[in-house]
């Protein structure tokens, strides 16, 4: 049986595959076959060492999906809390440091991130410094 080399980043996470620092599922199961074919028949490494192995990079992947899952959490509270402000009179500061206030008209989504309208002008939720009712 042949091994391919691994090649670069990720073939496997293009294949939808979970992949970690460059290093897809896919490539680990190719590196551990070829580790066991290449193993020094007369010192063999241990079963329990290649499960450890896969169950620390399970753990890995699992890590890698949780923080993908609470980045996407985070996300859809930051766009709640936009939902929130709609009608309510705000004041937020400009990313040149002007002061806005008004009323929200709009909420919108811009590259993933949640942005009220005010005045006519966009702002993300966080330049909101002050909420009155």
């Amino acid at each position: 049986m042949s091994i391919s080399p691994v090649s670069g980043a990720g073939t496997g996470a293009q294949q939808g595959q979970s992949s970690v620092s460059g290093l897809s599922q896919n490539d680990f199961l190719q590196l551990l076959v070829a580790q066991m074919q290449n193993q020094d028949p007369s010192n063999p490494v241990s079963s329990d060492q290649f499960l450890q192995e896969m169950a620390s990079f399970t753990e890995v992947v699992d890590l890698s999906q949780l923080q993908t899952l609470t980045q996407s959490l985070l996300s859809n509270e930051v766009a709640t809390q936009g939902l929130e402000l709609l009608g309510k009179q705000v004041t937020a500061q400009t990313s040149s440091g002007q002061q806005i206030s008004g009323t929200v008209s709009e909420l919108s989504m811009v590259g993933g991130q949640p942005m009220l309208t005010v005045n006519g002008t966009q702002l993300p939720v966080s330049q909101v410094v002050s909420v009155q009712p």
